[in-house]
């Protein structure tokens, strides 16, 4: 997580304040491109004392508990921009895609406790009348529900979804765990979603695969991978909530 106006801080258990954090994005590494956070705590006991952490969500102005803490050592560090120490925060987050009359383009980067074609969709009513994944498709009849060889979604797909008529999606649940959820790709063209929480650069996002991906379309905009320079076209930023095909 990460963003403007975030904040991490460190805890003792008198509940004074013990360090804050400072947002980095690393150039290079595993995480590159990623939101990770450098954060120097302080202890008036030589060692042996429990920090306990919190994080603030500027974009919903509140404030989330963390599960794990550590105990104080002298000069030691925990972590690093390699293998960094995991912070969890059990929330839920509302993804809210816009959708226009006719095809869109879709992923959704949250886990939401039914997946299935007629948990996600369903309140989208009789508006929603046809979904297609790269393997299977769903028709919804008004009557009876939705039904096809496309029973349920998954955060890693991409999804065109016809809509009757202009209107918006919500879809909660949990963040989508990035580093756990990996995209499976094959040779030629894939239909992939969009996992991570922030918005990031097509360049950024794609970085990893290096020179084995050669060109990324979104419903809006395209770019192509030179390989002496990297991407280039209209498609610079990919987002949450939108769908893109990969080559």
């Amino acid at each position: 997580m990460g963003g403007d106006g975030d904040m991490l801080a460190a805890f003792g258990a008198d509940g004074s304040v013990r360090g804050i954090g400072i947002e980095l994005s690393p150039p290079f590494g595993p995480y590159v491109g990623t939101p990770v956070w450098e954060i120097a705590t302080w202890s008036n006991e030589a060692l042996g004392e429990s920090l306990s952490f919190q994080y603030y969500d500027a974009s919903v102005d509140e404030v989330l508990d963390i599960t794990e803490t550590i105990t104080t050592e002298v000069n030691t560090s925990v972590g690093d921009v390699f293998s960094p120490l995991e912070l969890n925060i059990t929330t839920t987050v509302d993804l809210t895609i816009t959708l226009i009359e006719g095809y869109n383009w879709i992923s959704f980067n949250v886990e939401p406790e039914d997946n299935s074609v007629a948990g996600i969709l369903g309140a989208l009513g009789t508006n929603a009348l046809f979904i297609q994944g790269q393997t299977g498709a769903a028709t919804n009849y008004a009557e009876y529900g939705w039904f096809g060889s496309l029973e349920a979604l998954s955060s890693t797909d991409m999804y065109l979804l016809q809509m009757a008529s202009d209107v918006s999606l919500t879809i909660t649940g949990a963040p989508v765990d990035v580093y756990s959820t990996p995209i499976t790709l094959i040779a030629g063209y894939n239909w992939i979603g969009y996992t991570p929480q922030n918005a990031g650069s097509t360049g950024e996002a794609l970085a990893e695969l290096g020179t084995d991906a050669l060109f990324i379309q979104s419903q809006t905009g395209a770019a192509t991978n030179y390989a002496e320079y990297g991407w280039f076209g209209s498609l610079e930023v990919l987002s949450p909530g939108q769908g893109y095909l990969l080559e």
